[in-house]
């Protein structure tokens, strides 16, 4: 048992840095096509590859009645997040926008979920959401007001927000269906609504596309999204919710320093005190226990 949890937590870390790798590829991505034909392209290719995957495992494909509200909200919402993915990565940094989502939207998920539920926060999540409101003003780079409301800042505030609901309505839907039969549907609708814009924008860019976009779309599709998100559920079985779900703390740095590597973008001071905090934040209301210090004492 403990060298499968080995391997996996090895799996863990691969997949989380073919998530963090995604940010500077699809930022690559949109400089040879739309944002709208990127997207449909990517989920297209995603969807497919989910299928011998679903067949294997033996996952169902029927949707419960009971999780039809929740694939259907987590379909738009992904949807909606995935466009101002590709349009905000046009505007601005990629390392930036990846710790901006990756830290934010946890703690978001968190605030919204304690309304919807009208739950009452433990202390320890009290403190995670000071820090996390905290770091907002490090990674919005906040020095005054009016910097808030910066085009880049309000996209990506936006789809922190909605990859937080794909977090709580994903949780609604796969109480009755496989994780990876709602990505395989999310992502065959937003294929559908995605692909018209071909249509709009017509065909010619995509057919002369180059080697380096789908050299990117590649990583992105199969093993950014396909492997990373089964890796990742079948990490959290094997490991425990806890100890598989800290492996996301991994996400931000490995955006910050793909995109450093690859784009040669360097991280600013405040976007690394930022997501330094918003990751404490993140320990605090989702992984923290008491024990974890009991047992440094020891």
């Amino acid at each position: 048992m403990k060298n499968k949890e080995l391997i996996f937590s090895l799996l863990l870390l691969i997949a989380m840095a073919f998530w963090g790798l995604s940010w500077p590829l699809s930022k690559i991505m949109v400089e040879y096509l739309s944002p709208y034909e990127t997207a449909s392209i990517r989920f297209g290719l995603v969807a497919l590859s989910f299928i011998p995957i679903m067949i294997y495992l033996k996952i169902p494909f029927k949707i419960p009645k009971k999780s039809f509200k929740g694939v259907f909200l987590t379909s738009v919402f992904n949807a909606s997040y995935s466009i101002l993915f590709f349009v905000g990565l046009s505007l601005g940094d990629a390392g930036s926008a990846g710790v901006i989502v990756t830290t934010l939207a946890p703690i978001l998920a968190s605030i919204v979920g304690t309304f919807i539920h009208h739950s009452t926060l433990l202390r320890r999540e009290k403190v995670g959401l000071f820090l996390g409101l905290l770091s907002g003003g490090f990674l919005l780079g906040l020095n005054h007001i009016s910097s808030l409301f910066t085009q880049f800042n309000v996209i990506f505030l936006i789809a922190a927000l909605l990859w937080g609901s794909i977090t709580l309505s994903s949780k609604s839907a796969t109480s009755y269906m496989n994780a990876i039969a709602l990505n395989f549907y999310s992502s065959v609708f937003s294929f559908i609504v995605f692909f018209p814009s071909f249509f709009i924008f017509g065909f010619s860019e995509a057919k002369n596309l180059g080697n380096i976009f789908w050299i990117c779309m590649l990583i992105v599709g199969l093993l950014s999204t396909t492997f990373a998100t089964t890796i990742f559920y079948k990490g959290v079985h094997i490991l425990g919710i806890n100890r598989g779900g800290s492996f996301t703390l991994l996400v931000p740095v490995f955006a910050l320093l793909f995109s450093w590597a690859i784009l040669g973008e360097t991280p600013s001071l405040h976007t690394i005190i930022g997501g330094g905090i918003a990751m404490l934040g993140i320990y605090f209301i989702n992984l923290f226990e008491p024990n974890h210090f009991k047992k440094v004492k020891k």
